[in-house]
């Protein structure tokens, strides 16, 4: 991981109880409901960058077979308290090491936005490699350009770094990956509930080409 993400995973580590109390009750099920609803009856997921697994433990309540990966084991450690339900895994992003045709689909939300912008096509082809012909991919991820830090929601001391992305930039990304693209659109947490942030997201659902 490229240093300057660093210090972000080490925010997660030491303070990883209160992200998990700060997000764990913020569970959005509109992308969640529509994702397994492409997904074959008990179909494997991967959640890709789980934190405290709150996603993969509401598509395991819904029948479907989820484990997570995170390169946090702050955030890990308390998945494995409040969801020892979810199978996890300490392992980057940038080094998945699954078989091929694993997954029938992958979970990515809020997690590319940690990742350095250049290494996100080796990543997206990786995913495209383990999951199975015709596999679903969902990323979320924080909509904008460049890069830059932003406060930490309960404690504006602390900052993470983030890379943004447009709609057209990730879209292009994707499809460039190998996969086709089926939904792509942004919206404002804020316009979801008065409890979540004012922070501008960029969604993609894409399928993988046989």
């Amino acid at each position: 991981m490229p240093n300057k993400f660093a210090s972000t995973i080490s925010v997660y580590n030491k303070y990883a109880s209160q992200f998990v109390q700060h997000f764990e009750n913020k569970l959005e099920t509109k992308e969640l409901d529509e994702f397994i609803a492409l997904l074959p009856k008990n179909g494997k997921v991967l959640d890709a960058g789980c934190g405290s697994a709150r996603d993969s433990a509401y598509m395991i309540s819904k029948g479907y077979s989820a484990q997570g990966i995170d390169l946090s084991e702050g955030l890990l450690a308390e998945a494995k308290k409040i969801h020892p339900e979810v199978p996890t895994q300490l392992m980057s992003l940038t080094e998945i090491s699954f078989p091929a045709t694993y997954f029938d689909g992958i979970w990515c939300k809020a997690a590319l936005l940690h990742l350095d912008r250049k290494e996100i096509p080796r990543v997206l082809k990786d995913f495209r490699k383990i999951l199975k012909p015709n596999g679903i991919l969902f990323i979320q991820t924080k909509l904008g350009q460049g890069e830059g830090t932003q406060a930490v929601p309960f404690n504006h001391k602390l900052t993470r770094m983030f890379t943004f992305f447009t709609i057209d930039e990730l879209s292009d990304l994707v499809t460039s990956a190998g996969f086709e693209l089926t939904k792509s659109y942004a919206f404002n947490g804020r316009s979801r509930s008065a409890q979540m942030q004012d922070q501008d997201w960029v969604v993609v659902f894409a399928r993988k080409n046989k």
